[in-house]
């Protein structure tokens, strides 16, 4: 694989920001909001306490979308290995996400005009899977050309 360092340190860095998007919780403090992994992704995320899941009651650090976004690409990054290898099509990636961006904003716009609710469980849903598609459409900067001599 092309890129092994560059890869590797994005992959650390993905899993220490899904975890700190985890909230106050998993560090023991008994609110995210004033804590330092609320503060640390305030300027990310509006942190909505009726958007957000929690953990044993205390808010996550990002609402539903936000940690959908950052759970679906550190999932994808984890992929890249194997999707390197793969070659179903010609911009197959990029058309998933712009698929999944449409996703994002039939959500938005359905819940904006009152045709429907969304839950915490569709924005996560529609964040994971383009946290995802970033992923794939960045895998493809480290497959190797074949170079022919």
């Amino acid at each position: 694989m092309k890129h092994l360092w560059l890869y590797t340190g994005i992959l650390v860095s993905l899993f220490l920001l899904v975890i700190v998007s985890l909230g106050g919780a998993v560090w023991g403090a008994e609110q995210t909001i004033g804590h330092w992994t609320g503060n640390l992704l305030q300027g990310v995320c509006h942190q909505m306490p009726q958007r957000s899941f929690s953990i044993n009651g205390v808010q996550m650090a990002v609402n539903t979308r936000c940690f959908g976004i950052f759970s679906g690409l550190l999932a994808g990054w984890l992929l890249i290995p194997l999707l390197i290898k793969v070659r179903p099509g010609k911009n197959w990636t990029l058309h998933f996400l712009l698929v999944t961006v449409m996703f994002q904003i039939i959500d938005f716009a359905g819940n904006l005009m009152e045709i429907w609710t969304n839950t915490n469980s569709s924005r996560f849903l529609t964040g994971i899977l383009l946290g995802f598609a970033v992923s794939l459409v960045i895998s493809e900067l480290f497959k190797q050309k074949n170079l022919e001599l």
